[in-house]
């Protein structure tokens, strides 16, 4: 039986903020500045070497800017890249643009995706599961039960 008192009208609201603080304050995974040496294609001549690790260079910011928010750690890239990998760079010349380079890099970057290296965590507030809370409930459930079980 529930029996209620006076400082139920205290205590309940602090409970209540407490969880929503503590249910909001998570790591999440951003892609590291630094970029990984598997990203560059190993098999350069030394001659076109700094030009394609500026390439490679420009299309890991790509990465970071875009790329990571809608994709996030652990979740497939699509087979094709996005419109939006890609890079602006008239310093670079056309050839860094084309679609091929664009592809090539598409495809460093699928291969090295869910190397757990090229990732670093990051705790800070997010509030953004109160939008949906029943998705992001289940979510959060996936996790820990992949977390306890050791799924991957």
């Amino acid at each position: 039986m529930f029996f209620r008192h006076h400082s139920d009208k205290v205590i309940l609201p602090i409970i209540l903020v407490i969880a929503l603080f503590g249910s909001s304050y998570r790591g999440k995974y951003h892609l590291k500045a630094q970029m990984p040496a598997a990203f560059l294609d190993e098999d350069l001549p030394s001659n076109k070497a700094s030009f394609e690790e500026k390439i490679a260079e420009a299309y890991w910011k790509s990465a970071q800017m875009d790329i990571q928010w809608r994709y996030p750690y652990s979740s497939p890239l699509p087979p094709d890249p996005p419109p939006i990998f890609q890079i602006n760079a008239p310093d670079l010349g056309p050839a860094a643009s084309n679609p091929a380079t664009r592809l090539l890099y598409w495809q460093h970057l699928q291969r090295v995706w869910y190397s757990p290296e090229i990732w670093e965590k990051h705790y800070g507030w997010d509030f953004s599961w109160i939008s949906d809370p029943l998705a992001s409930g289940g979510t959060w459930l996936k996790n820990a039960t992949d977390k306890l079980f050791g799924a991957h």
